[in-house]
């Protein structure tokens, strides 16, 4: 099925309570009237029976009358493969100069860049090299980021945008208030998608929705943590080498992206610089250790280099773990960077870039939630991949449950980012040798998940 090109739209009268400002669609949980329009639109009929792909949405309002266009971008047959058979070059396809698509991106002042310009602007501070200088190597690099700014013209978000931006009666009449898309059909086995979850555009959308916003009313990428009203994480154990704290959720380990506050920089305003030893998902919460002095680093480093140092999370599921067999077990699923979807990750052959992962699992409890039983699990990785846990729990070759309120890969998606919701993974407890006297240490946090 070809990418649709001409927007399904209905109209109806605004009942529900706006937004102020076209909310962030990557962090924000989706508003009411995203959800009545998505009702709407597939109470109509417009997803077609046997659709896989994204349907996106976005919402424009006139004198109090709600305009919703929706588009389809179907998934290309070949991506429906088991991960066994999925190649780097299936799910990140490159393109070469001359393979370039035409496109024009209008922004909400009504100035017009080609694709091309954005590209040029990309590759503006790296200038040719000759061959013996690494050209091809920067030819390799530029091809695969040409593949994922162009699947990021494809997504339905951008295009609807575009389509906007480049009528002036309506640029100009019309106020934006949502843009969001959502998954229909099975997930590739490579991936982890689910029937009707909100998800974020993708990650080659980014460059060029932030084009395409300019002189449009929009809120800024929100910090997940408010830096005044952060507390320094709870210590559980100090010395003069290292310093052992509970970090809680929504908290990063250290700066980076929009996040003005983390727990680095929160303990070096009392304690002076200090050094990472390894880090826990920003959603994450548990015991997080650093070094306080370059002599303490070194061995803190080898130890989570060579697994020395062990580390044990409690995970509550989204469901009920059931069967006798599956109560305790390994995974085993190679894990590589989702490169068109980062910072999602996806599960590849190690022969095409994965990188093997195994984690230990034993369930140790059930919770009794309004939404049902839902297992609580013991997580031992032995490996250190980013979201391996994530990924290990949702896969449907591994527990088949993705964590509970995971926004990336649970079955609500979006629809997690909120502040009633967290992502119910903690670390739990943390053996490591002292990096100074050799003393073994073993550092516990208990953990507490909010009910949902």
């Amino acid at each position: 099925m070809p990418l649709s090109s001409v927007p399904f739209v209905i109209e109806f009268p605004f009942v529900l309570g706006r937004p102020a400002l076209l909310p962030d669609p990557w962090t924000t949980a989706p508003a009411p009237c995203v959800l009545e329009a998505r009702r709407r639109i597939e109470a109509a009929g417009f997803v077609p029976a046997g659709f896989t792909g994204r349907v996106g949405l976005m919402l424009v309002e006139h004198d109090g009358i709600v305009r919703a266009e929706a588009l389809l971008e179907p998934v290309r047959a070949e991506l429906m493969t088991r991960w066994q058979d999925a190649t780097a070059a299936l799910v990140q396809p490159r393109v070469e100069d001359e393979d370039v698509r035409e496109a024009l991106l209008v922004d909400g002042k009504g100035r017009g860049t080609t694709f091309r310009e954005v590209l040029a602007e990309v590759f503006a501070p790296f200038p040719d090299r000759d061959d013996d200088h690494g050209g091809r190597e920067q030819r390799a690099r530029r091809a695969v980021w040409r593949g994922f700014l162009t699947d990021g013209l494809d997504d339905p978000c951008v295009r609807l945008l575009m389509r906007r931006n480049a009528d002036p009666a309506r640029r100009d009449s019309s106020r934006l208030i949502a843009l969001t898309s959502w998954w229909r059909g099975p997930s590739p086995g490579w991936d982890i998608r689910h029937d009707g979850t909100f998800c974020a555009p993708k990650s080659g959308a980014r460059f060029l929705l932030s084009k395409l916003l300019e002189g449009i009313p929009h809120e800024p990428p929100r910090p997940q943590q408010d830096p005044a009203g952060t507390a320094e994480p709870e210590v559980l154990y100090e010395d003069d080498f290292m310093v052992v704290v509970d970090k809680p959720a929504r908290l990063a380990s250290v700066p980076g992206g929009s996040e003005t506050t983390s727990a680095r920089e929160i303990l070096e305003r009392t304690r002076g610089e200090l050094f990472v030893v390894h880090r826990l998902d920003m959603g994450t919460s548990g015991v997080l250790a650093f070094a306080k002095t370059k002599e303490a680093l070194r061995p803190l480093n080898l130890a989570f280099a060579d697994r020395t140092a062990q580390k044990t999370y409690i995970a509550r599921l989204e469901g009920l773990l059931e069967g006798e067999e599956r109560q305790q077990g390994s995974i085993a699923l190679p894990i590589a960077l989702h490169w068109f979807e980062r910072p999602k990750q996806c599960v590849l052959p190690v022969s095409e870039g994965g990188r093997e992962a195994l984690t230990d699992y034993e369930v140790i409890g059930v919770e009794d939630t309004p939404e049902g039983l839902k297992s609580l699990v013991s997580l031992h990785p032995r490996t250190g991949r980013t979201h391996q846990l994530r990924v290990h729990c949702a896969h449907p070759e591994g527990l088949g449950l993705p964590i509970d309120g995971d926004p990336f890969y649970g079955t609500r998606g979006l629809l997690e980012e909120t502040r009633e919701h967290r992502l119910c993974l903690h670390a739990a407890s943390l053996r490591i040798t002292h990096p100074m006297t050799g003393r073994p240490l073993e550092i516990t946090s208990p953990f507490d998940f909010p009910t949902f």
